[in-house]
Parts: structure tokens; C-alpha cells; sequence
């Protein structure tokens, strides 16, 4: 238990550090951290909404609810991924000390994405309050989903920390999928434009579930247990990515140092 206390105070410890360090020596610090996303946000409110007039959605939920409720996990789970890929080449001079726990690194990283998250969970907030959302039981909600959220950043992160020391061009791939993973998301486009049959592709995806989640819990109140076979489906495949990426990580890890 000492142990585990010890852990979790280093990683909290170092995820301050990081968040810090992101934008140390920039004349707006950390806010550089907060106005990208939210600019993001913004252009593609404007858009979709205004350009391409998409109006509110089908159950009259307001386009830009909708659109940040997706966009809130969306910007979580890409930054922790980016971030988590680059922990080990990053800690290198972590990883040649014996002594250390070096497969905290990628969660270190997984949590300092959740101070930005916080910033935008606030925002969201506001957007709901503004367009006369009342709080719902099932708002609480979103902690499970940003629970699942984790679970999967961190799974993916072993996978891609173990394997980016070796092969460098394997953050490149990870920027490269991440762009192409936005648009097979339904999170600026409605899922009533796909076919049912050709939906059922998409929701294979683990991120479709977190994003979905989050609408669930704001905005369609639906409880995650409802969700009878996309909730078990998630737990599977994010638990044997996890398997794969803890294994891969303990084999390759007596390696790191040499390669760093």
C-alpha cells in the first residue's frame, strides 16, 4: 500500500512538472495549451454550423453542445496518446536509471493531459448552462467514461512507447492515424448520414464508445450499463490492447536504455 501511495504522489508529482515544463518560456505559458483546442473548437462550430448550416440536431439538441461533448474526449484521447508515445524518448535520462519505475512515464504523461481536460469540461459546462441544459443524475456519468478513457490512453500508450524507441517514425504513424481517426469519429459529422449496416464498422472503433459516452451522459441521459454490447465490447478490446502493450513493454524494456 506504501508502495502504491509512493507511486501515485511521483506521478502527480512529475504530471505537474510536465505541464509546467510544456510551455515553460512562452509569454502565455500554459494558456497556449488552452486556446489551441478551444480555436479548433471554434472553427469547426463555425463550419459546420454556419457554413454548411447544419442546424440543431434531429431530438433539437443545439449543434454546438452536441459538437463539444464529442470534441471534449476527442481532445483528450489525442493528446494523451501523442504525449504518452513520446514519454520514454522524452524521460530518456528516467529510463538509464535502474532504479526507477520507468512504466510510469506513459502515465504521467495520460495525466497531465487532465488539467487541459478539466479547462474544457468547464467549457462545456458553460455551453450546456447557456443553451438551458438543467443537471441530470446522469451527468456524473462522465467520470466512468473518462475512467474508460485512461484505461484505453494508457493501453495504446504502452503499445506505442515500447515500440517508438526502436522505430521512431512510429510517432509520425500516430500523428498521421490520429488525423485520420477524428474523421471516422462521429464527432463534427451525424451518424444518421451512414447506413446502419455500414455504422456497425465504425462503432468497432473503442473511441466511438468514450465519445458517444459523453453525450450519453449530457445530453441523452442514457446510462453506460444500457449499453449492452458496447460496453463489454470496449472492456474486451481495450483490456487485450492492454495486455499486449504491458507485455510488450516488459519484454522490450531491459532494451530502452541501450537504444536511448
Amino acid at each position: 500500500m506504501k508502495n502504491f501511495t509512493r507511486t501515485c504522489k511521483l506521478i502527480i508529482d512529475l504530471s505537474r512538472s510536465d505541464f509546467k515544463a510544456r510551455y515553460a518560456g512562452s509569454f502565455l505559458g500554459v494558456v497556449w495549451g488552452l486556446v489551441n483546442p478551444l480555436m479548433t473548437l471554434c472553427v469547426y462550430w463555425f463550419v459546420f454550423e454556419v457554413g454548411f448550416r447544419s442546424g440543431p440536431r434531429p431530438d433539437g439538441t443545439a449543434f454546438i453542445v452536441w459538437l463539444t461533448c464529442g470534441m471534449v474526449i476527442w481532445f483528450f484521447l489525442s493528446e494523451s496518446v501523442s504525449n504518452s508515445t513520446n514519454s520514454l524518448i522524452e524521460y530518456s535520462y528516467l529510463v538509464k536509471k535502474i532504479s526507477f519505475n520507468i512504466i510510469v512515464l506513459p502515465v504521467v504523461k495520460i495525466v497531465s493531459s487532465l488539467y487541459n481536460h478539466v479547462f474544457f469540461l468547464l467549457v462545456l459546462l458553460v455551453i450546456l448552462l447557456t443553451h438551458d441544459y438543467s443537471p441530470h443524475i446522469t451527468n456524473v456519468q462522465f467520470l466512468y467514461y473518462l475512467l474508460c478513457g485512461i484505461y484505453l490512453s494508457t493501453s495504446v500508450g504502452l503499445v506505442t512507447s515500447s515500440l517508438v524507441v526502436f522505430i521512431r517514425d512510429i510517432a509520425q504513424i500516430v500523428g498521421l492515424v490520429i488525423q485520420i481517426g477524428f474523421w471516422l469519429i462521429p464527432i463534427v459529422w451525424s451518424p444518421e448520414i451512414i447506413k446502419e449496416e455500414y455504422m456497425i464498422l465504425f462503432k468497432l472503433n473503442p473511441v466511438y464508445y468514450l465519445v458517444e459516452g459523453y453525450r450519453d451522459s449530457f445530453i441523452d441521459h442514457i446510462w453506460f450499463w444500457d449499453r449492452t454490447v458496447q460496453t463489454p465490447y470496449f472492456w474486451l478490446v481495450t483490456t487485450v490492447i492492454f495486455i499486449v502493450g504491458l507485455t510488450m513493454f516488459k519484454k522490450l524494456r531491459p532494451h530502452f536504455a541501450d537504444v536511448l
